[in-house]
């Protein structure tokens, strides 16, 4: 398991962090609406300080997990501007609402983001080309493609259709792949931010725990679900927004991998390239748990 900072890797305040990321856009051509929520963000994060019963504070408070993998996104995709696949991923983006709970049943802002996030990690790894053709994302190392399928499952009830789907999706495109799923809503429904001193401490514990007992219960089934479809490795997401010790909001983010080669040593030699090459590009990676790379 992995720990991921990224608040601690864009050199800009948050207010000139949000406007960095509405000059990206529209540099791209696109203008974004003044109630998307990436502008609703910007307003909030470009005023004065917001006490807690304000009512924009949970927006802003979105914005502090938004804002940093977009910037995150647009610093590592300069590359990408002219690329009209990029520009509809960026277009998608605008859309949702500043609170992901109100998205239960459609997010494709937030949907498009986390493809975005991963095909910026990839580009930090130097996985050149990075490109958004099947699954979701292909990338190369050492000249062999991979593929990446990213899915952003809101309930551990939707499991099941999201990994045989994206199984399906990396069969399809004919490379060996990475099932990528993002559980920040499915692991914390009413998206609260951890507040408690307590819970801030024992943040990486509980999280190390709540990755375990996921693989623990689902293994053998996610084994079963993708078998003979290329699939490397699952790899899970989960980013919370915390009051650190120090009293200052952050973004915090835990990734853990399941391997699915099932004993192929050539699929078993892919999963290792890819693993350590990507976790490359992660922004601020700390190891915490060696033994669940197994």
């Amino acid at each position: 398991m992995t720990d991921l900072l990224p608040d601690r890797v864009i050199p800009r305040t948050r207010g000139e962090n949000a406007s960095y990321i509405i000059e990206q856009v529209r540099a791209i051509g696109l203008n974004p609406h003044p109630t998307s929520r990436l502008m609703r963000m910007h307003k909030v994060l470009s005023s004065d300080f917001i006490p807690f019963d304000d009512p924009r504070f949970s927006t802003a408070l979105e914005a502090v997990r938004d804002l940093q993998q977009l910037g995150f996104v647009f610093d590592q995709l300069q590359s990408h501007r002219d690329d009209d696949k990029f520009k509809a991923l960026v277009k998608k983006t605008l859309k949702d609402s500043t609170l992901p709970q109100n998205d239960r049943e459609q997010s494709v802002g937030r949907n498009s983001q986390f493809h975005l996030y991963l095909a910026a990690v990839c580009q930090n790894a130097g996985l050149h080309p990075v490109t958004y053709d099947e699954p979701d994302i292909s990338c190369t190392i050492n000249g062999r493609e991979f593929g990446i399928a990213a899915k952003r499952i809101k309930s551990l009830h939707q499991i099941k259709r999201h990994i045989k789907k994206a199984a399906d999706q990396i069969q399809g495109a004919g490379r060996p792949g990475i099932i990528a799923i993002e559980l920040s809503l499915a692991w914390n429904p009413n998206n609260a931010p951890i507040i408690s001193r307590l819970h801030s401490q024992m943040y990486v514990t509980i999280s190390v725990l709540k990755a375990t007992q996921l693989f623990d219960r689902y293994h053998a089934d996610i084994f079963r679900w993708v078998q003979g479809h290329g699939v490397l490795g699952v790899l899970v997401f989960d980013f919370s927004i915390r009051l650190r010790q120090d009293n200052q909001w952050g973004l915090d983010g835990m990734s853990t991998w399941l391997e699915t080669t099932q004993g192929n040593e050539q699929a078993k030699a892919d999963y290792r390239l890819f693993y350590d090459r990507f976790l490359a590009g992660v922004p601020n990676l700390e190891h915490v748990d060696a033994d669940s790379n197994a």
